[in-house]
């Protein structure tokens, strides 16, 4: 595994790498789950520090949390105590989802295009374009993978993503898991309302 410790306002010493570094393959070796790279950053703060670890595991789950302590070790441990019960409650949640990590998921390149929010325009900018459009300030392309709800779910609540847009297994419509303001998860399926929608409607048209 790859393991990247990086500095922030700070001059990291041997003993903090030699620690962190056995720490993570613990917990890893714990989970029996392997990772493709690791990255640690730590940050000296006015009476406290700041780390943020990062950790990519080889079925392309990118978990990260960040923990803050007294002294470079308690805020590393912060952190990873956050990373420990994501792969706790992910590896109970994939006991009977074995075949997730290997099986080959199919996914499409699909383009993005990224919008200047309006809040970041000057007036000059929203006169010249009169409503009719906002500026693209890029175009990159999203990757949709085809996936169960309870999988989507899943990379949701380890990737620490407001929503993942994917491509529903069962029927291979686009759909959408995010988070709510009350911090539970939504779903959004446009294909399964359609074709209920469809049935009540052929429902009506029969009485």
């Amino acid at each position: 595994m790859n393991i990247k410790i990086v500095g922030k306002n700070i001059e990291l010493g041997e003993s903090f790498q030699v620690y962190s570094s056995a720490r993570i393959g613990e917990v890893l070796k714990k989970y029996s789950y392997d990772a493709v790279s690791t990255q640690i950053t730590l940050e000296k703060r006015i009476g406290n520090f700041k780390a943020k670890l990062k950790v990519y595991l080889k079925n392309k789950i990118e978990l990260d949390a960040t923990g803050r302590g007294k002294d470079a070790n308690a805020s590393y441990d912060d952190a990873l105590d956050h990373i420990e019960k994501k792969l706790r409650r992910y590896h109970r949640r994939m006991k009977s989802h074995r075949n997730f990590e290997s099986k080959s998921i199919p996914s499409t390149n699909e383009p993005l295009r990224i919008y200047q929010s309006v809040l970041n325009l000057d007036d000059k900018d929203i006169d010249s374009h009169n409503g009719d459009s906002m500026p693209v300030i890029a175009e990159l392309s999203y990757k949709i993978d085809e996936l169960t709800v309870e999988q989507a779910v899943i990379r949701l609540e380890l990737e620490n993503e407001s929503c993942i847009f994917f491509r529903n297994a069962s029927h291979s419509g686009l759909n959408l898991v995010y988070y709510r303001q009350d911090g539970n998860i939504g779903w959004i399926d446009p294909r399964g309302s359609r074709e209920k929608t469809i049935a009540r409607n052929h429902n009506s048209s029969e009485s």
